[in-house]
């Protein structure tokens, strides 16, 4: 009789341990295709991911212009600006034919990391505004992912937001020994054709 009742319960033992045994292999399945799910098909000619920094602060034409860093899948990197035109049409600044640019190449390895950093910080998941309302003045930036398919853009003015700015730092250090002196240069370059 004892071997009948043991037989009984064993049953529902081995029931309840196959079901734990599912739910753990689900889990781990839905993990996998999360982390799958990062991906993003960048596009392969043209620049992946465009960084645009601006003042978020009161100022002129020259606290505001735009300084726009730009990264393609050969390792080209680009820093320029470009002419800014109010919502009327009207040009508020001109940038001539031949402003401050920085050219410079990067290695693939380096490529590589910056993407790898955009699809950890599930860029695409990102709130499309991640400004932080509670601060007046500083600094706001704009980031366009490219994929094959589409293209995002998140924006944001001292941003909080720890995903954004770690993407932000990535593209900003390719070209950060550099830039000081370009935006300088840029800002008299300005001045003089702006006058």
């Amino acid at each position: 009789m004892d071997r009948i009742i043991n037989k009984v319960l064993l049953g529902p033992k081995i029931i309840g341990l196959m079901f734990i045994m599912l739910l753990i292999g689900c889990t781990n399945e839905n993990e996998f295709n999360e982390i799958e799910s990062n991906e993003i098909e960048f596009v392969e000619e043209g620049p992946f991911v465009k960084l645009e920094l601006y003042s978020a602060s009161s100022g002129t034409y020259l606290d505001h212009f735009p300084k726009i860093i730009t990264i393609s899948n050969d390792g080209n990197v680009q820093v320029f600006t470009k002419e800014m035109v109010s919502t009327n049409g009207r040009i508020e600044m001109e940038v001539g034919d031949n402003p401050p640019t920085i050219e410079k190449k990067i290695s693939s390895k380096q490529v590589e990391e910056i993407k790898q950093v955009i699809e950890k910080n599930r860029f695409f998941s990102i709130p499309k505004d991640v400004t932080d309302y509670d601060v007046m003045d500083g600094d706001g930036s704009r980031i366009t992912v490219y994929e094959k398919e589409e293209k995002r853009t998140v924006r944001g003015e001292n941003s909080s937001h720890q995903e954004y700015n770690e993407i932000e730092e990535v593209i900003f250090n390719q070209v950060e020994d550099e830039y000081d002196d370009w935006v300088k240069e840029t800002e008299d370059y300005l001045f003089e054709l702006n006058e």
